[in-house]
């Protein structure tokens, strides 16, 4: 470790990096935390990951890699919660993170949601450390639409992010478009946000160029049925119902294979019936496959062996998942929305869809799908766009704003 090596504390209260993406309420966000602090323990820096403990059997701390270790709180019940759940438990977890920072101190917290802002905020000030807050999303008012964001899963979530925005040393946006909304949204200050872009693991995804997938390429051209997949949690925010009725428009006898990836969260049982529901209704159980939550590496095989993948989110602070299929060398097609538009090379490296028009967007599938010259040129272009990604160059871009909070905290 050398001499400007950091102690880095990441606050992570309502999800583990342990968890499975598309478990629980694991998702991107769990993937961009899990990625960044791996490559800032390579480079020398201590790294710490406090979350709740959820599961009783699970250790106190876990020893990830050589400089990073999990510790588990216990706030709460050693349960599962549903997501709002964890508003009552803010107190408690912020109490439990002090006495540890007391036995073992960091040089910043890194909170990630508001959730752990709020639990991190007075142990950062009691402490005269730096506070660095990241959103991963933004709620929007209960009556707008769904494209202005999630809604508040619990009674403060709104204030709360505001507060955070006034308060924190530092706010890091993954993407133009959340700086922008932190701006305009929660009233941050310019000043006091820096954009850290996300990376990609380009040698876990990786274009298909195995024997089988020439057979697959092959299987293709000899008239077998492409594979469109979606990823993400089972929720309405992430639009799997709009993908299902598009597809559902497509002749039957000519409609691609329809890969859903992920689990609904705690809460989201009912909408997840609705699309199992929807397949049935629209007769497409043998082209339709719901595969649940996948491991890493199942998912990146998953996605390589896709014709093209679909992100119809309604908000996006980024789309870490358009990013990986960039890498794996899948065009994509998306909805113009937040950070998706920096993710996706409108006509270049995907294709950018605009509203919730079933039709508009059976039409780009449709179009994309029958033209192999486009989606050859695209999955490379794609590829090359994604290569320029890395999450060391990500932890690098952490570290420069890390020791601007320092700074700023000292002064």
């Amino acid at each position: 470790m050398n001499s400007a090596a950091l102690t880095i504390g990441f606050v992570m209260l309502h999800t583990s990096p342990l968890d499975i993406p598309g478990t629980k309420d694991a998702g991107g966000m769990n993937v961009v935390v899990q990625a960044q602090a791996e490559a800032l323990a390579r480079a020398g820096h201590d790294v710490r990951i406090y979350t709740r403990r959820s599961d009783a059997a699970v250790p106190k701390r876990v020893e990830v890699q050589p400089g990073l270790a999990v510790i588990h709180l216990d706030a709460g019940p050693a349960r599962l919660l549903a997501k709002g759940e964890h508003e009552a438990v803010m107190d408690e977890f912020g109490h439990l993170l002090d006495a540890e920072l007391e036995l073992d101190p960091v040089d910043l917290l890194h909170a990630e949601h508001w959730f752990s802002g709020i639990a991190a905020l007075s142990v950062a000030r009691g402490r005269k450390i730096p506070l660095v807050q990241s959103y991963h999303s933004i709620a929007a008012e209960p009556d707008s639409p769904l494209t202005d964001g999630e809604r508040p899963e619990s009674p403060g979530r709104l204030a709360g992010e505001k507060l955070l925005a006034s308060e924190a040393d530092l706010i890091i946006a993954v993407s133009e478009a959340e700086r922008q909304t932190v701006i305009d949204r929660l009233g941050g200050d310019p000043d006091q946000i820096r954009v850290v872009p996300l990376g990609v693991d380009t040698e876990l995804f990786y274009p298909c160029v195995t024997t089988v997938c020439a057979e697959q390429r092959d299987w293709l051209k000899r008239g077998g049925r492409p594979e469109v997949i979606v990823v993400g949690r089972l929720h309405p925010l992430k639009g799997f119902d709009l993908i299902i009725e598009a597809i559902a428009l497509m002749p039957a006898e000519t409609r691609p294979v329809l890969r859903l990836v992920g689990a609904p969260p705690p809460d989201g049982d009912e909408y997840a019936q609705g699309l199992h529901e929807a397949v049935a209704r629209h007769g497409m159980l043998s082209t339709t496959a719901f595969d649940g939550a996948l491991r890493r590496s199942e998912l990146a095989e998953r996605i390589r062996a896709a014709t093209i993948m679909v992100v119809p989110s309604h908000s996006e602070t980024f789309g870490l998942v358009a990013l990986e299929a960039a890498a794996s060398g899948v065009p994509v097609i998306a909805r113009a929305t937040g950070g998706l538009r920096e993710a996706v090379i409108d006509g270049t490296t995907g294709v950018l869809v605009t509203g919730d028009d079933p039709q508009v967007w059976a039409t780009e599938v449709a179009n994309l799908l029958g033209d192999a010259e486009r989606l050859e040129r695209m999955g490379a272009a794609a590829r090359e766009h994604a290569v320029n990604s890395s999450w060391i160059a990500s932890g690098e871009r952490l570290v420069e704003a890390y020791s601007l909070a320092c700074a700023g905290r000292t002064a």
